[in-house]
């Protein structure tokens, strides 16, 4: 979550955690079912198989996951979870930076 303006925005990232690359990132205005369903639509579109996701509890999130039929594993703490993590660190970071 990112805070500019009095405005809150919800950061989306999707990251190849085998290459150490970044899908995707966008960040919108709300977080639901819609906008997640939305953002894994279109990250779907970089994967050249069917990807598995490593996610934590959001409900919107996992409905959204379910309905397009896609692999995942709930974890809170995980490597690879860890990893996405690291990328958003370096983000913050950054943008402190930029303030």
């Amino acid at each position: 979550m990112l805070k500019q303006d009095k405005k809150v925005y919800y950061v989306y990232s999707a990251v190849d955690v085998e290459r150490n690359e970044l899908i995707l990132i966008r960040a919108y205005t709300n977080r639901n079912y819609l906008v997640t369903r939305s953002f894994l639509k279109e990250m779907l579109k970089f994967c050249e198989n069917k990807p598995k996701f490593i996610v934590d509890k959001a409900p919107w999130l996992i409905d959204a996951l379910k309905t397009l039929d896609l692999e995942f594993e709930r974890s809170v703490l995980s490597e690879e979870r860890s990893l996405v993590e690291s990328v958003f660190s370096l983000f913050q970071i950054e943008n402190l930076k930029l303030a």
